[in-house]
């Protein structure tokens, strides 16, 4: 039981119960999809990343985010579907207790820190301790069983209560405050005035300290920033440079091409052309090959080592690319802002981490998982048509090949399944999604198991009952790869399952073993020829 004279000293006392715990389905992968909380909860994320919209407000969530929600709340799955999400769901009630009547009624209960919704990082011990217990089999004495929900609820609830107080202001946040403004009002009229006025310190003040902080006077800043927006404008619109200088908060479009000209070295009307050149940042390994493929070499990646295939990484080694090492589902934007990139190139970034990389250099994000897509707007960014249609046609002819050794397999319409065996559980690759699912189901048209076809995500939580329903004639198996957990338990739980070892795929030896780095993080255009290989070598040869 929680009381609320010491969270909330000026409310009644109050307790939390438990109602319910439930693992996150592909629904919460879905892009469209609508959850309403008719009670309050947490959601923890042991997996992955994703946007939801919660009440209205875009967020991005990740491994290691608890989230603390309010009743009446509304989410909407804005990104999911190949973002590898996986976590639970805690529903729980709060009460009001009267020492008076002794009566139990409802309580008006919110979150210790924000709006209707808190997020909370929580660490790693923390995080396996909880994990393990919710992928724990429930003891069947009823009152154990409630006790330990309850020490569940009490445990998160903690967590929120016990989130840092906010700190006093600074003058540094007060000139980060002027730098938020820049970002949202760049295409208007800004003068020095109203900077200092956002950040609450006297002009002066403000611009030798905001120097100090961004190693440039504050309009100099803003000036660097209309144009890193303008660059973005040239390469993604077919807008005339007098339309985007006003645009980015130019008003004089002279003044804004001498501008542009000091700060890029070329004209708005030949930036374009120079793009190739440019000292480019990839922060997706996949995006990385695909521009050496056409014949660019980026400067430097942003990557997670051991997620890295060793084909990726001979790769950039061989053309000299600079490898940022970073932390699984990490974006260190100061290491980035040391390389001085001229371009940042990414496939997925949150709102709030374009928000500041945005201060650093022009940003083309939002790219697809799909490579014939992948490839033609490379191609169309970097005028390299010809490279990209004769990549396509060889990549057309290697599906082609694998199509017509596999012919026996696909007309039998046997099932084949990737099954994620994953720290906390269990997970199955969705037939309607990108990168290998696509080149499973689509392109070489071998058959998932009916039973399986209705998950719309990516990777789509699945149980092992779920596993004995789809019983697939070929399975591979991927034993997730994160950073600080292990899958090697669940692994051998699976295999020591009684449903396992009935299983076609098991019986017939048609289970294969395959990486994370590879058929996950790796299926680029030198990927995909890879992994077709092993799909043929695996399903002729067994």
């Amino acid at each position: 039981m929680v009381k609320g004279t010491e969270p909330q000293p000026f409310e009644e006392n109050w307790i939390a119960q438990w109602e319910s715990t439930k693992p996150l389905t592909d629904k919460w992968m879905t892009v469209g999809e609508i959850h309403y909380f008719s009670s309050h909860g947490f959601i923890l994320i042991t997996d992955g990343h994703a946007v939801w919209k919660i009440n209205g407000q875009s967020v991005y969530v990740a491994f290691g985010h608890l989230l603390a929600i309010e009743e009446n709340t509304v989410i909407e799955v804005i990104e999911g579907g190949n973002l590898d999400l996986a976590g639970w769901l805690i529903h729980f009630q709060t009460y009001s207790l009267f020492s008076k009547e002794r009566a139990v009624v409802k309580f008006d209960w919110h979150v210790p820190v924000g709006g209707t919704y808190q997020i909370m990082q929580v660490t790693g011990g923390f995080l396996t301790s909880i994990s393990d217990r919710l992928s724990e089999d429930m003891p069947q004495d009823s009152g154990k069983r409630m006790v330990g929900n309850q020490h569940l609820v009490n445990e998160l609830l903690k967590q929120g209560y016990q989130a840092e107080a906010k700190e006093q202001q600074t003058i540094e946040k007060g000139i980060l405050r002027s730098i938020a403004y820049i970002q949202e009002h760049y295409d208007e009229v800004i003068t020095r005035e109203q900077l200092a006025q956002v950040a609450g310190v006297s002009q002066w003040h403000y611009s030798r300290k905001f120097s100090e902080l961004c190693g440039k006077p504050p309009l100099d800043y803003l000036a660097n920033y209309r144009i890193y927006r303008a660059q973005e404008e040239l390469l993604l619109t077919s807008a005339s440079s007098q339309e985007i200088a006003k645009k980015v908060g130019f008003e004089d479009a002279h003044y804004f091409s001498r501008r542009f000209k000091h700060f890029a070295g070329v004209s708005p009307k030949n930036y374009a052309p120079t793009l190739q050149q440019r000292r480019i940042l990839a922060i997706s390994p996949l995006c990385a090959e695909v521009l050496i493929v056409l014949g660019i070499i980026p400067h430097a990646l942003m990557a997670t080592p051991f997620l890295l295939p060793e084909h990726q990484r001979q790769l950039f080694q061989k053309h000299g690319v600079t490898l940022l090492e970073v932390p699984q589902y990490m974006i260190p934007v100061e290491v980035i802002r040391q390389e001085q990139p001229e371009l940042i190139i990414g496939r997925f970034l949150t709102e709030e981490t374009k928000r500041r990389l945005r201060t650093i250099a022009p940003i083309l994000t939002g790219f697809p998982n799909d490579l014939d897509i992948l490839l033609n707007q490379f191609a169309a960014l970097f005028d390299k048509k010809e490279a990209a249609t004769k990549r396509q046609l060889q990549m057309k002819q290697e599906i082609y090949t694998a199509k017509d050794q596999l012919q026996a397999i696909i007309h039998s319409a046997a099932t084949v399944m990737v099954l994620r065996v994953e720290p906390f559980g269990y997970r199955y690759l969705g037939g309607y999604s990108s990168g290998v699912s696509q080149l499973l189901y689509k392109k070489l048209e071998l058959s998932l198991p009916e039973s399986l076809k209705a998950g719309e995500a990516w990777f789509n939580p699945c149980s092992i009952e779920q596993l004995s329903m789809a019983n697939p004639d070929y399975l591979f198996v991927e034993k997730r790869m994160m950073e600080n957990f292990s899958a090697e338990e669940n692994m051998q739980k699976l295999m020591a399952n009684s449903q396992w070892k009935k299983l076609k795929a098991v019986k017939n030896k048609r289970v294969f073993y395959i990486d994370t780095s590879l058929w996950v993080d790796g299926c680029g255009v030198v990927g995909q020829s890879i992994i077709l290989n092993q799909i043929v070598r695996s399903l002729v040869s067994s």
